[in-house]
Parts: structure tokens; sequence; C-alpha cells
């Protein structure tokens, strides 16, 4: 059953990444003034933008951490979109394995080690634009590793608890 939810899982964020459905709720934005990759998506990347109007390199690194709490919150996004989206009529054991799968404690970690900041502009009003981007198949097989690993976490778990309720039996 779990197992099925895992395959499901990862199915439907694959598809859900390169479907197009984030260019269609992204989209772009077009901006007075901002550079033209500001606001836009590459195809192989899921991307935050963020600016400062004032400050200039004094701002940078406020503006690049903003990007950082800007991925983690659109991956929780996308991971809950796609469980809403792939997910109905689930069984309370269930919907509490998807609630640990939305729970990830170690996506800071992720993004730290793999977003990678392909713009960053300084222009001469001072006006510090960023845009930190993430590669989707990256996301991809971060969340598929981290599907098994709770997996072979439930199943340790749905042992013991079945151990514990033969040693009440006898």
């Amino acid at each position: 059953m779990f197992e099925a939810i895992i395959f499901g899982m990862a199915k439907g964020l694959a598809s859900y990444l390169f479907g197009g459905y984030l260019k269609a709720h992204y989209g772009s934005v077009e901006i007075d003034n901002a550079p033209s990759w500001y606001g836009k998506e590459p195809r192989e990347a899921v991307c935050v933008s963020d600016y400062s109007p004032y400050g200039g390199i004094k701002k940078i690194e406020i503006v690049k951490n903003r990007t950082k709490i800007g991925l983690k919150n659109r991956i929780d996004k996308i991971i809950s979109v796609v469980i809403y989206q792939n997910f109905k009529n689930l069984t309370p054991d269930e919907d509490n394995f998807l609630n640990i799968v939305k729970k990830d404690t170690k996506l800071p970690l992720f993004i730290e080690g793999n977003m990678r900041f392909q713009n960053i502009k300084v222009d001469k009003k001072g006006r510090v634009f960023v845009r930190s981007c993430i590669d989707k198949n990256n996301l991809i097989s971060y969340e598929k590793r981290r599907l098994k690993k709770l997996s072979k976490e439930l199943s340790y778990y749905k042992s013991d608890k079945a151990f514990e309720e033969m040693e009440k039996g006898f």
C-alpha cells in the first residue's frame, strides 16, 4: 500500500515538474527596468527571483538568503500540490505517511548544497536582483531517495508494531 504511494508520489512529482504545470502557475514576470531573466524559469530548473530596491552590493547576501527561503517554500508548496493532486480518499495511516513526507527537515541542507545563483545583478540605482535555481532532476532524485528511506523506516515501524502485537498475544 505505501509502496504504491511512494511510486505515485515520485511519478506525480516528475510529471508536475516537467509537465508544464509549473510554467502555467509561475509563468514569467516583466518588470520595468528589471533584468530580462528576472521572474523567468528555465525548463530544467525550479527558480526563485528576488530583489532589493536599494542598498547595492551590501544587500546581495540578504537577497541571496531570501531566495534560499523562497526556494524552500516553493518546494514545500510543490510537494503539497503533488500530494493534493494525486492522493484522495486516503486511510488515516496513508494520510499520516504523506504528512511525514511533507515535513522534510533536511530540505534546507539539500537546497544549500544544490542551489545555484544563476543571476545576480546590481544596477546603477543600487537595486539588487537575484535568481537562484535548483535542477529539477536533482530535486526528483532527492525526493526519490527520501521516499525510499521513509518507506524503509515505515516498514521497520510496522514490523516492530507487529512484534508488539504478537507479544501481547502470548
